[in-house]
């Protein structure tokens, strides 16, 4: 039996005409090359390692990075990145060194900074107190993926609302008014289109594609503005963003750490990306005003479905020491590990031996982690474990495993490689109100749902802990969901029961 679940007001806040107005003119399937005009094109706050405050901000080449007001004084931000000499990129490879006619601004403020300004228009700032509202989504970017010798994926309608939404979904979820927006991972998926005859119909609609400046604002920065603006964000690393795809934008743009170019890597060739090569960052925590902590980690280059490598345990034992040092203490704060791979999901062989990630963190989870949070399949998922189900490896229990990967990009329905395809969206079909009776590495779940729609989820803190909505693209409610901590359960309804 389900639990009583909150109601959400379905009232629509009153700065939603606000952010209606910041959203006029964006065309998400159409962005051309921005001019800034003096002013910065885009403008954003995130959440970085040593409990930073990093103002953001891409202005164009000729421009110099704007000034901050904090706190009532000037504050310079300084280039993070310089614009590319204008060049062609090497037919070979096109996410190497591709063309970014634009400048990547920072500012590193302390979270004891409480206001701030960039070109008169006023920073989401996180303050001290912790959050009480949390937006969550992941993988947001349109599948344009076609080589020239075979037909590739499927290819995404990036010039139609809702083919794909994430113009929609950005602007429901900053009318929810988050204090903070959790990204977790996979921006940028316009990658290359080379065949004439499938890719004519791109150029009519002008849909832009590429790894360059042009792609990167087409498929994230344009369509994002609302919520950019809405809440500062923390932002996850997704496989997409791995240096042999759109990686150069990652680092110019999201990564928490100084910038660094990414090398030549060549996409399923023997130079591409894998944890070793891929610039991984060390995981690190953003702790929430004592109430709750998050871990941030990089698991984009992890290839997932091989098994358990030496050398890849030791990069994840290396890179996830602020996670597996953390406090395990009844006392320390609760702590939701923030991913792009998940731990365990669906899209793994559920007969396949443990891969790296899995290898590392058994027996070394701490007992305080309570959830874990992923995208990368493209669908909204949870996954239970029962308290006791695996005392070797998690004495303290295994954490939920919830996946929010349908923010946007090609839904794994629509998808003739994925195991769930069925060719449309909606309910019924594949969609499951409790597991189908799978292993994940070697248990089974207690209980979990499987939804196949383009979604976001909504957490929000009230007297008796966490609770979660699952909104359309539209912000209606598709599922209600409790979060346990103590359990380390989330207990979804299933649309229509």
């Amino acid at each position: 039996m389900m639990p009583i679940l909150p109601q959400t007001s379905s009232e629509t806040p009153p700065r939603a005409g606000v952010l209606l107005l910041a959203a006029v003119g964006l065309l998400a399937g159409c962005a051309g090359q921005p001019v800034s005009h003096g002013t910065s094109i885009s403008r954003w706050t995130q959440l970085g390692a040593q409990d930073t405050i990093s103002l953001r901000a891409i202005v164009a080449a000729a421009d110099a990075c704007p000034t901050a007001i904090v706190d009532g004084r000037p504050r310079p931000l300084l280039p993070r990145s310089r614009a590319t000499p204008p060049h062609t990129p090497a037919r070979d490879n096109p996410a190497f060194e591709p063309d970014f006619a634009v400048v990547s601004c920072e500012l590193d403020l302390p979270r004891s900074a409480r206001q701030a300004s960039i070109d008169g228009h006023a920073m989401p700032m996180p303050g001290t107190d912790h959050p009480r509202r949390i937006v969550v989504i992941g993988d947001t970017g349109c599948r344009v993926k076609v080589p020239a010798d075979s037909p590739g994926d499927p290819i995404q309608d990036c010039s139609s609302p809702t083919d794909w939404p994430w113009q929609r979904i950005a602007l429901a979820a900053a009318r929810t008014q988050p204090d903070l927006v959790i990204h977790l991972g996979d921006y940028h998926y316009r990658e290359y289109c080379k065949q004439p005859a499938l890719c004519s119909r791109l150029r009519e609609n002008g849909v832009v594609v590429g790894y360059d400046w042009a792609g990167w604002h087409a498929d994230f920065f344009a369509p994002a503005t609302p919520l950019l603006a809405a809440a500062a964000w923390v932002t996850v690393r997704g496989n997409h963003e791995d240096c042999d795809r759109g990686g150069e934008g990652w680092m110019r743009f999201l990564s928490p750490l100084p910038y660094q170019a990414c090398p030549n890597q060549r996409l399923k060739t023997d130079s591409h990306s894998v944890l070793a090569n891929n610039l991984t960052a060390d995981a690190y925590r953003i702790d929430l005003g004592g109430k709750l902590t998050l871990v941030v980690a990089d698991n984009a280059g992890h290839e997932d479905y091989r098994p358990a490598t030496p050398q890849e345990v030791g990069i994840f034992t290396r890179t996830l020491s602020a996670l597996t040092t953390l406090s395990a203490l009844p006392q320390a704060s609760p702590v939701w590990l923030l991913l792009h791979r998940p731990i365990w999901y669906d899209g793994l062989d559920a007969a396949a031996p443990p891969n790296a990630l899995q290898t590392a963190l058994a027996g070394k989870l701490p007992a305080n982690v309570q959830f874990v949070f992923a995208g990368h399949q493209h669908a909204f998922q949870t996954i239970n474990f029962a308290p006791t189900a695996d005392p070797v490896h998690y004495p303290a229990g295994r954490p939920a495993q919830v996946v929010i990967g349908a923010s946007g990009t090609q839904l794994e329905a629509l998808d003739p490689e994925s195991p769930v395809y069925e060719g449309k969206v909606g309910p019924g079909g594949m969609e499951r109100a409790q597991p189908d009776g799978r292993l994940y590495d070697g248990v089974a779940a207690s209980s979990g749902i499987f939804l196949n729609r383009y979604s976001f989820l909504l957490l929000e803190l009230d007297d008796s802990g966490w609770v979660g909505t699952l909104l359309d693209a539209d912000g209606k409610t598709i599922s209600r969901c409790r979060l346990n901590g103590e359990r380390k359960e989330i207990a979804c309804s299933f649309p229509g029961a």
